[in-house]
């Protein structure tokens, strides 16, 4: 019984991600809506184009709002896994930070870019 829900929501889940993507594809994309911009510019009392530019314009903010919805979800889920050990989970995020704040090459007085460990001064 247990597979079977499985590959149901498997199947659930792939149609979804289909339609999603198909979606993607069908909806107007930034180049469309600026098109439509432009063409309601040229033709300021057309509300046709106004129209269809609103629903462009709302269309695209549904895919980005479902978009950072997943992401916020992601987000969460991480944050969870490592609620048990904090420990592990800081020391990971500060080795990345410090990662990030490593300068690997200073530029001289000269304008000569300065990669070797001896050489640099501030």
């Amino acid at each position: 019984m247990n597979m079977y829900l499985r590959g149901i929501s498997i199947a659930y889940t792939a149609n979804r991600n289909k339609k999603n993507g198909k979606n993607k594809i069908k909806y107007p994309n930034k180049k469309k809506i600026k098109d439509l911009e432009n063409r309601l510019m040229e033709t300021l009392g057309d509300e046709q184009i106004r129209n269809e530019l609103a629903l462009s314009k709302h269309e695209m903010n549904i895919l980005d709002q479902e978009e950072l919805t997943k992401k916020l979800q992601y987000i969460t889920q991480n944050y969870f896994e490592h609620a048990n050990k904090p420990g592990r989970w800081l020391v990971y995020k500060l080795k990345k930070e410090n990662q990030k704040r490593t300068i690997y090459q200073l530029v001289d007085k000269n304008g000569v870019i300065e990669t070797d460990l001896e050489k640099k001064e501030v």
